[in-house]
């Protein structure tokens, strides 16, 4: 497994990376499905959401135990009122081979009218959806115990009307560690470094449609991600047992897509957690789209963050003896403008639902 980080590493860093120009930027750079991602500022790198691994960093995989099923649906983009995000998978823990999930994310832009034009106008030829389909298998192991490390496959399937729908594929890596800082009777202090690097190999996708033999080479963004998080959590057994009382999560992360000037981010954010079953989220990014023009004074994304979740550990109330958890995280949330352009548009709201088995 070293040699394969090693030659991973190596062979990336060699790459005559080509520039990315927007390439399915809805599934790398749109509505996160994770509710508690979009809420925490959408950092992605330090472990926060373990289950919606289309995004998230797959080294977090290895923090879950037994096995997990889990859902997001999200609704409304921009003018797109009908359009609608949809995740889902599986994922499965076992000592000491691993952690693997499958996941499945599902953009649905819609339907829309096929038309072709002739000596006569233009004529219906039918109605097709538009589609964004990303399918994601992770691997995820400790190596060592020194840190954990995760692997991505990706498979990404465009549909947009044409008989030759856009496919391609792409691989990523991401490595988290964790360090116990303070850990006694009544406080416990971790940091948790992370860093994720999506596309590695600088793959690209290929356009061609029906009414031209000319074909479109879009290349994938390579986006590097590195982060730091501080959990810190208060325990007082003879007043709640089961958990801590009260916790403090904080997290930086830094976001730089490596062929291309823009999309650099710097996203903040953070979580209060009571009693293990109530959270209360809020965080901060700042992601850099372009250049200084005359009708903006730059063009951008950023936006404050907030949301809420809820966990049923159901193991707690009935004496050890269903070791069951029910998650539901959710937001609702104004959608981000560009630069100084202020749409009138409706909020957006992500709802996520994960039950975990834990086998005793």
């Amino acid at each position: 497994m070293k040699k394969i980080i090693i030659v991973l590493v190596v062979f990336a860093s060699f790459l005559n990376a080509q520039d990315y120009n927007e390439t399915a930027s809805r599934i790398f750079f749109g509505r996160h499905p994770s509710a508690k991602t979009e809420s925490m500022g959408r950092i992605l790198t330090l472990g926060y959401d373990n289950n919606f691994l289309t995004q998230s960093n797959p080294a977090s995989l290895m923090s879950t135990e037994g096995i997990s099923i889990f859902y997001s649906q999200s609704s409304r983009l921009y003018f797109f009122d009908d359009l609608n995000y949809y995740c889902g998978g599986v994922s499965y823990k076992k000592e000491n081979i691993g952690a693997f999930a499958f996941n499945v994310q599902y953009i649905d832009l819609g339907e829309f009218t096929k038309t072709t034009i002739n000596q006569y106008g233009p004529i219906e030829d039918g109605v097709f959806r538009v589609t964004d389909q990303l399918y994601t298998l992770t691997y995820s192991n400790t190596i060592y115990n020194w840190f954990s490390l995760g692997i991505n496959v990706n498979l990404l399937n465009q549909t947009m009307g044409w008989e030759n729908n856009p496919i391609g594929t792409f691989f990523e890596v991401g490595l988290l560690k964790s360090f116990n800082l303070i850990e006694n009777t009544l406080i416990r202090d971790d940091v948790t470094i992370g860093t994720q690097l999506k596309n590695i190999f600088n793959q690209s996708i290929t356009y061609k449609s029906d009414v031209s033999q000319d074909s479109e080479v879009g290349y994938l963004p390579s986006i590097f991600r590195i982060g730091i998080s501080n959990v810190v959590e208060y325990f007082d057994k003879k007043i709640y047992k089961h958990s801590h009382l009260i916790g403090l999560t904080t997290g930086f992360e830094y976001q730089n897509v490596l062929n291309s000037d823009y999309r650099t981010a710097y996203k903040f954010g953070g979580e209060l957690s009571i009693l293990d079953v109530v959270y209360l989220r809020f965080g901060y990014y700042h992601e850099t789209l372009g250049v200084k023009s005359s009708y903006f004074d730059e063009i951008l994304l950023e936006e404050f963050t907030y949301g809420f979740g809820f966990n049923l550990n159901l193991e707690h109330y009935l004496n050890n003896q269903f070791p069951m958890s029910i998650k539901i995280d959710y937001v609702n949330l104004p959608q981000p403008s560009h630069g100084n352009f202020i749409g009138d548009w409706d909020n957006f709201n992500t709802f996520n639902l994960i039950i975990n088995y834990r086998f005793h």
